[in-house]
């Protein structure tokens, strides 16, 4: 695709075009420091003026083209790059020696980086990050798990705001403008970007930033009190041994594609696995793994190739096991049909506030988003023979931690699996259509201590029977079965 570079750099269209002498000159001290630039700060002063910096623009695009992109992250290209600012600077404006360290830094972030958002995707403890406007900024912070409206103004004007996300659409090969109003990608370190144009939000442009995060280990779940040792050891087995297929439930933000990607790591080696996404954030540590990413139509409506089309064609591809990134549409029939037709062990995500709710409300909603149509008993039925395991994650608004609330089986529709229900559900009355499920492990919060919330997980008294046979006639022992389940409440 192509697009105004010009446009994207917020340079004046009567800039000055004429060729600075760019000469190959050592660099001065202080130079590497920008090669390799530090955060810039949130909303820097010009020391130019702005017909002076659209011409150093102008020139360093002139003159470099596409190597600003395509080598932004080599040092010693930055340490060039740095050297022709330094210099063009130098026959622009007066400038202490500071000074120019301060606009080369500036400069070498506005070409090279996100411009003034930098500062923000730099630091640590901002998770996420929530133009509602351009001079309206929210963000969420690590260490409070909270919301807050930021002390400073990022972009003085609105404009600016479009420019950096045009810039970030046009690096990532998408559009954004009146027509294509709406922008859902990510930034090369995988954090999320949501964007709409002002010709669909009324109160102007509005950006958000998801930040990358670094997916959690198991350690790192046990130490953050995310899930307990026996619930962890369970979806081992039960992923790795009995090749349960499942989904992971939640609400946004609840940490449903970290889980997602712990749950990955217990698939068995020698099986070939085949992920999905619309924005890649999965992380498999996996010898046989192809990756599918669905591309959004253009303007015109041609060209996408959605996560149903993704679905469809890696049922060619001789996948033991497909990962759906997250399930929004009509492609959970298809991905229901592979769990019944040979791709045990199969996952995806989606939305749904508790595991009940995923049964009852959010599958039916996306069912009805196909072009096929099922009656209830059908669905119902595809539903209870593909799926054995839905974990439920939850995030808390008090400290932002973000725990597994529900592992619960599937145990089947009553039509098909009335002698199993009966069983494992204790109930005398099955009824033919509804999809059965039963808790084997919950989370009970009891309060908050020092901010931060203090519960208990437990064990619902339920063990599942199709995997305990499963995991004894694969050699686990009937003792190592019995310390996963658990009298005492695990406090946490």
């Amino acid at each position: 695709m192509t697009f105004d570079r010009k446009s994207l750099l917020g340079l004046n269209s009567s800039a000055k075009t004429k060729h600075a002498d760019l000469r190959a000159a050592p660099l001065r001290s202080g130079s590497m420091q920008q090669a390799q630039p530090d955060p810039a700060p949130v909303q820097q002063a010009r020391l130019i003026t702005a017909e002076a910096e659209a011409n150093v623009k102008m020139l360093i695009v002139e003159k470099h083209g596409k190597r600003l992109w395509e080598e932004k992250e080599n040092p010693a290209y930055l340490a060039e790059l740095a050297h022709d600012i330094r210099l063009l600077l130098e026959r622009n404006a007066p400038l202490s020696s500071s000074q120019l360290d301060l606009e080369v830094d500036r400069l070498l972030h506005a070409l090279i980086g996100w411009g003034p958002l930098d500062a923000l995707l730099d630091d640590p403890d901002i998770t996420e990050i929530l133009f509602h406007r351009y001079d309206y900024l929210v963000i969420e912070r690590k260490s409070t798990g909270r919301l807050e409206p930021a002390a400073v103004q990022v972009f003085s004007e609105e404009d600016e705001l479009l420019r950096v996300i045009e810039h970030i659409a046009a690096s990532m090969g998408r559009e954004f403008n009146e027509t294509k109003a709406e922008l859902n990608t990510q930034l090369p370190d995988g954090s999320r970007i949501a964007a709409t144009h002002r010709a669909i939000s009324p109160d102007g442009h509005m950006l958000t930033i998801r930040k990358h995060r670094d997916l959690l280990t198991e350690k790192e779940y046990l130490q953050y009190g995310s899930i307990c040792e026996p619930m962890l050891q369970f979806l081992k087995w039960a992923v790795g041994l009995s090749r349960a297929s499942g989904i992971v439930s939640g609400g946004t933000g609840s940490g449903k594609t970290h889980m997602l990607n712990l749950i990955s790591h217990f698939i068995p080696p020698h099986l070939s696995i085949i992920t999905i996404e619309d924005v890649l954030e999965m992380k498999l540590q996996h010898p046989y793994v192809r990756r599918f990413l669905a591309k959004p139509a253009n303007h015109e409506g041609k060209g996408g190739f959605s996560i149903r089309d993704c679905v469809r064609l890696s049922l060619r591809k001789r996948p033991d096991v497909i990962i759906v990134g997250e399930t929004r549409g009509g492609e959970i029939i298809d991905i229901l049909w592979a769990m019944n037709t040979d791709h045990p062990g199969s996952w995806s995500t989606a939305h749904a506030n508790s595991p009940r709710a995923l049964i009852d409300s959010t599958l039916p909603i996306l069912f009805g988003k196909a072009d096929e149509t099922y009656g209830s008993g059908e669905r119902n039925l595809m539903i209870g023979s593909a799926l054995d395991l839905i974990v439920q994650v939850k995030r808390f608004e008090e400290d932002g931690s973000r725990k597994v609330v529900a592992i619960t089986e599937v145990v089947g529709t009553g039509e098909s699996h009335e002698e199993q229900i009966r069983r494992s559900c204790n109930v005398k009355q099955v009824i033919p259509g509804r999809v059965y499920l039963q808790d084997i492990y919950v989370y009970e919060p009891t309060g908050t201590l020092n901010g931060k919330v203090v519960g208990q997980f437990k064990w619902t008294g339920y063990k599942p029977e199709r995997f305990i046979r499963t995991w004894l006639a694969k050699g686990v022992k009937q003792e190592e079965i019995d310390r996963i389940f658990f009298a005492e409440p695990i406090r946490m």
